[in-house]
């Protein structure tokens, strides 16, 4: 499709974009260099898009989409004024998300860490909690489960 200089300025991202685009990549804790890679863009063509000097492609939506987790349709939705929606996660288990945020290594997890519990989902997507919080909250439910549970000898086997 053939964009003129009217339709490419309504392509451009407004700084309430820009926002919302930092806001989701830090909640998936994902830097512009790793935003850039998955969406199959170079940084500074991001950075052009970012500082809304670039117009957004259907082609760069879909790879921001990707990168980003959203649903598709999301960034033409933020460039109409609106809002992104990201994508619905599958629930992690209390080791996947113990691992993935370093608390603790693969072979630390034992089998009372492997429980999905939606009430850690809940917590973990409290915007007004700091990240260490989280962390610290994930590392208390930890030991407070083994505690109840008594499985610390029942580590998963390697391999």
């Amino acid at each position: 499709m053939l964009m003129t200089a009217a339709s490419s300025t309504k392509r451009l991202l407004p700084e309430e974009g820009r926002r919302a685009l930092e806001s989701r990549a830090e909640q998936l804790r994902l830097t512009w260099d790793a935003v850039a890679d998955r969406a199959g863009m170079s940084v500074a063509h991001l950075r052009r898009i970012r500082k809304g000097e670039t117009p957004i492609t259907s082609q760069m939506a879909a790879g921001l989409e990707e990168a980003l987790k959203l649903q598709p349709g999301s960034i033409d939705a933020l460039l109409a004024g609106g809002a992104i929606t990201p994508l619905p996660e599958a629930r992690k288990s209390l080791a996947q998300l113990l691992v993935e945020r370093g608390i603790v290594t693969p072979d630390e997890v034992t089998l009372s860490d492997e429980v999905v519990d939606p009430e850690i989902s809940a917590i973990m997507e409290m915007d007004e909690l700091s990240e260490e919080a989280k962390d610290n909250f994930l590392r208390a439910y930890q030991l407070m489960r083994r505690s109840i549970l008594s499985v610390r000898e029942t580590k998963k086997p390697r391999g």
